[in-house]
């Protein structure tokens, strides 16, 4: 295949990709974003606004918002590190075997892992913490080949890869791996990449010591995602058994997952022969670690890591197994892989064009805006969060508060803040670390950190979603006002207003 031929390929895959621009941010990239404007206001993560993500995604966000405040900002993020991902794959594929690998590589891994294969276009995919430790990655095994100077631009990557998941830490070990079988893995290595991984997370815990919100940052980030990561599992045995089988079950609907297992399994048997050939295969290993590390909640973001690890190994793999063959077998083994990715999974490609329209009717003026935001959301019963719904709320309390007044929507809508660019009246901007009475025996957490707070800030509007974590936990109205404490002070200052269906809204005496 022809290097023109594969420029075109990847050129018409990203025009593909391009109407995805018009698509608003999802609920996680909502918690961001009002994280990130926080800290452009002076405030800190966890401190002032709680969210369990480890700080690198905050100000990844912060950046953002301070280039643009639009949604845009997050598909555009999205494509954008697509686009750096692809080319640092096409440089990772040929010097593994060939300006042909790196090509398919990229190919591979723009076509596949296309978010608009995913419900509701993919919204809730897009510039997550995976998407970005996918790049990181990919850009650490790239400049690793470089000597030590190399090791120590992939460790400074590997730092900021690790302060976005602690658990995607595990990718150092790819890193030494891929040094060790490209070239000989030297001590000054090793010292000169950990000093470098040390860069990024150093620089991040001063801040959070110079401010004396250590602790904060070690509940939010470390103790209550042990808890997250443990509900799931009921035993070590059984996450040893999701580590091993939801690979196999996911090569089952993704088709990503498919071709680049099939180039995992070819790989790891060529590896023996050809020892560079196991690099895609451990870097697949690591991804299927560290999304097994996050628990078994199946969240479709925590498998966007592995995209460019089996993009890779899928692209290597055909470039080294086919040539042995007569073209008309190579051929045939194409048609079979084809056939193969089309079969995987429920229509993925009528999906794919149905999302991909939909987002062009909208950007071409056919389909006006809140029937646009009205497919993003809140179409079934199980969906927590709705951006329509989101941009509402934001709209009424941009129009019945002033710019220094405070609100608290007690649910999974944090796009309401967002969109009304108003400060939450509590820290705890979202409910569930609330609900499941994480650290609660602690007076600033819990139901009673909750209460302190509100009391301080005395909202203008205290709105509580009906229904968004069932058959999670408890719903966040319905937990609000079964709590005594809560209850009795939400009914002896506020009184009940009509907003929007599925929330109860609340509006403070004496407006």
């Amino acid at each position: 295949m022809t290097t023109r031929l594969l420029l075109a390929v990847i050129a018409a895959l990203l025009i593909v990709r391009l109407p995805s621009l018009v698509q608003p941010m999802g609920p996680d990239q909502a918690l961001y974003a009002y994280v990130g404007e926080r800290i452009l206001h002076g405030d800190l993560a966890y401190r002032d606004a709680w969210d369990q993500k480890p700080p690198g995604i905050h100000y990844v966000y912060a950046g953002l918002r301070a280039l643009s405040k639009r949604d845009l900002m997050v598909p555009a993020a999205d494509l954008v590190v697509a686009v750096i991902c692809a080319a640092l794959l096409w440089i990772l594929g040929a010097r593994l075997a060939g300006p042909t690998a790196g090509g398919l590589s990229a190919a591979i891994f723009l076509f596949l892992s296309d978010p608009s294969f995913a419900r509701y276009g993919g919204m809730r995919v897009r510039a997550q913490c995976e998407t970005f430790i996918a790049a990181l990655v990919t850009a650490a095994l790239v400049v690793s080949a470089e000597g030590a100077p190399g090791a120590f631009g992939a460790g400074v990557l590997l730092g900021a890869v690790f302060v976005l998941k602690y658990n995607a830490g595990v990718y150092a070990g790819v890193v030494l791996l891929a040094i060790a079988v490209t070239r000989r893995l030297r001590a000054r290595d090793v010292v000169s990449m950990t000093i470098g991984a040390l860069a990024v997370p150093v620089l991040l815990i001063a801040v959070f010591w110079r401010t004396g919100a250590l602790d904060d940052l070690y509940q939010s980030t470390i103790r209550y995602n042990v808890l997250y990561s443990s509900e799931t599992y009921a035993s070590r045995w059984q996450m040893i058994r999701y580590l091993f089988t939801f690979p196999i079950q996911h090569a089952r609907v993704d088709a990503l997952w498919f071709v680049g297992g099939l180039g995992s399994a070819f790989l790891l048997a060529a590896g023996f022969v050809r020892r560079a050939a196991w690099i895609p295969v451990v870097w697949v290993a690591a991804a299927c670690l560290v999304i097994a590390i996050n628990g078994s909640r199946n969240l479709p973001q925590y498998f966007v890591q592995a995209a460019p690890a089996l993009a890779l190994a899928a692209g290597v793999a055909m470039t080294v197994a086919l040539p042995p063959f007569p073209r008309i077998i190579q051929w045939a083994i194409v048609l079979l892989l084809a056939i193969g990715v089309w079969r995987v999974g429920d229509d993925p490609f009528p999906k794919l064009v149905h999302n991909v329209w939909h987002d062009v009717q909208y950007a071409i003026g056919r389909t006006d805006r809140r029937t646009h935001l009205a497919r993003y959301g809140g179409l079934r019963e199980a969906d927590k969060y709705s951006v329509l719904d989101n941009v509402d709320l934001g709209a009424y309390f941009a129009a019945h508060t002033r710019p220094d007044e405070t609100v608290f929507v007690f649910g999974y809508s944090p796009g309401a803040y967002v969109y009304a660019n108003r400060r939450s009246a509590s820290r705890f901007f979202w409910s569930r670390v609330v609900i499941v009475g994480f650290n609660q025996e602690n007076p600033r957490w819990g139901v009673n950190g909750l209460l302190a707070e509100l009391r301080g800030a005395q909202p203008a509007y205290v709105v509580l979603q009906k229904h968004d974590w069932l058959p999670d936990v408890q719903d966040s109205a319905p937990f609000f006002l079964s709590q005594a404490p809560l209850d009795g002070w939400l009914r002896a200052g506020y009184h009940p207003i009509s907003i929007i269906d599925g929330f109860d809204a609340w509006e403070r005496n004496g407006r």
